[in-house]
């Protein structure tokens, strides 16, 4: 007599190499998850990292407490328009430019430069105000 095992009784006595296969694809796909996770926490502590020293060569305002990356931003490229258009302006004084874009400014004047409605122009304007100036700065 011929003793035939059905294959469901194989695999409850030996397993099934579906299962192990299915493990080993569980087990990558945790492997590769964690890696993903890794490289990802990577990158946003050096998105995090380049914030925190574009910061520092931003005026900040001193009662603010940090600003958020989209202000960051915002007031990065507020500043650099202001120092652009300082460099291309005719005034002997940055504090001389700067009252003038204030005064255009406030009055609504179309031709203000588009970095005077930041707040930057102001913070600048009052920080220009007290600190000494040398002549053709």
């Amino acid at each position: 007599m011929k003793l035939e095992l059905t294959a469901q009784q194989i695999e409850v006595q030996f397993g099934s190499q579906g299962d192990e296969s299915e493990e080993n694809e569980q087990m990558d796909w945790f492997v590769d998850r964690r890696a993903a996770n890794f490289r990802e926490r990577r990158r946003m502590c050096s998105i995090n990292v380049a914030f925190m020293k574009l910061r520092r060569y931003i005026p900040t305002f001193p009662y603010e407490k940090r600003l958020s990356k989209i202000d960051t931003l915002n007031l990065a490229i507020a500043y650099i328009s202001l120092l652009e258009n300082l460099l291309n302006s005719d005034h002997q004084s940055m504090h001389a430019y700067l009252k003038e874009a204030l005064v255009m400014a406030r009055s609504g004047n179309p031709q203000a430069p588009p970095w005077s409605t930041s707040g930057l122009l102001t913070f600048l304007f009052k920080y220009f105000s007290t600190v000494p100036m040398k002549k053709g700065v």
